[in-house]
């Protein structure tokens, strides 16, 4: 009976470990995600001058100060949200007409739904318009990745959130 009882315990015991486990994978690659070479990591004073092989750029030296978590009503520029990235954020880029409200909307949405990270328990997305070109409407970056979205999709953009939370090099609030 105690054989029983012992073997009963690690059983439920080894399904809780594999529940656990599965809760917490990261998804894997999203169709047409692409790796971008690293370009560093180095952090300058704000007002520094910054200059990037990729563009939009997805990693490299950034300023001392990251772009507050949410939806920017002001357009942020990469040497500050290449600190979120480096935080292990994930920063979504888009452009719109003059006006972007249904855009905005959606993106609000989103962050309504994106669940707080695990270590934090904030909600690590930053959402900004681009000033320059981007080679879609909607691009998704995590630190050394990035995705290019022909539209917006929520599904697609809360599991580029849960591959890439916490990922960033200096990984932090």
């Amino acid at each position: 009976m105690w054989n029983g009882i012992v073997l009963g315990t690690l059983v439920v015991a080894a399904l809780l470990v594999v529940a656990y486990v599965i809760a917490n994978l990261r998804p894997g690659a999203l169709p047409n995600e692409q790796v971008i070479p690293d370009e560093g990591q180095g952090e300058v004073p704000v007002g520094t001058p910054l200059t990037f092989q990729n563009d939009p750029p997805s990693s490299g030296t950034h300023f001392e100060q990251p772009a507050p978590w949410g939806l920017a009503e002001a357009v942020v520029e990469p040497g500050y949200y290449l600190n979120n990235l480096a935080r292990g954020g994930i920063v979504i880029l888009y452009q719109c007409a003059t006006d972007c409200a249904a855009e905005q909307a959606q993106f609000a949405d989103l962050l309504k739904r994106a669940p707080k990270d695990t270590q934090y328990n904030q909600v690590k997305v930053l959402i900004t318009r681009y000033s320059q070109p981007l080679p879609a409407p909607v691009v998704a970056l995590a630190w050394g990745h990035q995705l290019n979205l022909a539209a917006y999709d929520a599904s697609t953009l809360l599991t580029w959130y849960k591959r890439f939370v916490n990922y960033g090099p200096n990984n932090g609030p």
